[in-house]
């Protein structure tokens, strides 16, 4: 065999690598259709352009000859090559943030008085699944009232918060009162990874001293209706704000519908069950969570073992979010969610209470080179749409991030509020309200 020889089949792979590598992403798009290959804008991302590039790069390897195959296919291997070396960058860069989501501590660091309660990283609607709870009344709908709780770790180091009497994250002496305002939500409102005094229920407390929190990681509509349906009726707070976070409460839904416990919810005349636990449903949680203790090591081991960490960086998932070309899966119509509006709506007025919507944007809607509103507005359009026929009204965080000068610094590493994104999304709350006469 020639050098020639040698070197054409040395351009031709030069080639076909990118190519192959362009031609799974279309591959895994159009497996995927529903979240990455519908709508203009995800076809022509996903499926159009890195086509048409894997085409043009095998008419190259296969047709071309000479130096132009040899130019192309080091242009094009050195380009992705490039573009991996930068991923691996982020990657690493990210880490610490990411090792701190799932609670990853030093080997020196003590976390033996966390262990009464639900370890980082999980959360109680898990447990009522791996429990096999089939019917809401008898379901946890918060974590245990012992013992602090876990929330992730910083530097190595744990944040942890104590529960109150019902095992949310309020200080205790909001009990003492009549509750003026409830916040139902996820994370964002449980306050992920900010210490106490920072998180969104206490910057709204700074003008609602009696807000009652009952936010927990994992949450989506449907497990917040439980929520609202348990409490609500016992607490009667004059005003109930249900967080909807752009991020994932869409796909929380849909996999909410499919858990039996969860489902009846939307039923009139449910049993929420009592606020009141039992005896025996506190061992049995107690319990199951002394082996989701005993299967975690809090290291960077279990995270690399919970989270999809190859597939996104073969994805290049972090370098497209730096360009703007990440797009959020698409999110299909889902009437579901217009229905927990309304039940939850109709709860409310049980005891002449108010029920409002608050929209949380994701941070990769505010990152990246290209502008991408676009892939983020259908999703919001259509929570909009559902509070707007649940004759609900909505406070939207978009439109005030937006105006901010960077509106990513509102967000601390691991896409969560900081403690200014918290402060901005308080204030924006509380000003919302006093508009609309539901607050002093």
């Amino acid at each position: 065999m020639g050098n020639g020889e040698k070197g054409g089949r040395f351009a031709a792979v030069l080639c076909l690598l990118p190519a192959l590598y362009l031609i799974a992403i279309v591959i895994y798009a159009v497996l995927n259709s529903a979240e990455y290959a519908s709508g203009i804008a995800r076809i022509t991302r996903y499926v159009l352009v890195p086509g048409f590039m894997a085409l043009c790069l095998l008419f190259v390897a296969l047709r071309v000859k000479g130096d132009t195959r040899l130019v192309v296919g080091i242009c094009a291997s050195s380009l992705f090559a490039t573009l991996f070396a930068f991923e691996a960058y982020l990657t690493v860069k990210s880490l610490p943030a990411r090792l701190g989501m799932f609670g990853v501590v030093s080997e020196t660091t003590e976390t033996g008085q966390f262990r009464q309660n639900i370890p980082p990283a999980y959360t109680i609607k898990r447990l009522n699944n791996e429990k096999g709870i089939q019917t809401l009344d008898t379901a946890m709908l918060s974590p245990l009232t012992e013992g602090d709780i876990f929330l992730c770790s910083l530097n190595g180091q744990p944040v942890s918060y104590q529960p109150d009497r019902y095992g949310f994250r309020n200080p205790d002496t909001v009990h003492d009162g009549d509750i003026d305002v409830m916040l139902l939500g996820d994370s964002f409102a449980e306050g992920f990874c900010l210490e106490d005094g920072h998180d969104l229920a206490s910057q709204l407390r700074k003008d609602i001293p009696q807000l009652m929190n009952t936010g927990h990681r994992g949450a989506g509509p449907l497990f917040e209706l439980a929520v609202l349906g348990r409490y609500g009726p016992y607490f009667k707070p004059d005003v109930t704000v249900m967080a909807f976070f752009a991020g994932n409460d869409w796909k929380n839904l849909q996999r909410e519908e499919e858990m039996p416990w969860l489902a009846p919810a939307l039923e009139p005349g449910t049993d929420f069950g009592v606020i009141a636990r039992s005896g025996p449903q506190i061992e049995a949680a107690r319990q199951h969570m002394d082996q989701w203790w005993d299967g975690t090591t809090l290291s960077w081991r279990d995270y690399l073992r919970k989270q999809r960490v190859f597939r996104n960086f073969f994805a290049l998932q972090k370098t497209t979010e730096v360009m703007g070309l990440h797009y959020p899966k698409a999110a299909e119509p889902n009437p579901v969610y217009g229905q927990v509006l309304k039940r939850a709506a109709e709860m409310v007025e049980q005891w002449d209470g108010e029920l409002v919507v608050v929209y949380i944007p994701t941070i990769s809607r505010f990152v990246g080179m290209l502008p991408q509103d676009f892939v983020h507005d259908p999703l919001r359009n259509m929570v909009r749409d559902a509070a707007t026929q649940a004759d609900l009204q909505m406070i939207d965080l978009t439109e005030v991030f937006e105006a901010a000068d960077e509106p990513r610094l509102m967000y601390a590493a691991d896409a969560h509020f900081n403690e200014k994104g918290a402060t901005v999304a308080a204030e924006t709350i509380v000003r919302s309200l006093r508009q609309r006469g539901l607050l002093n």
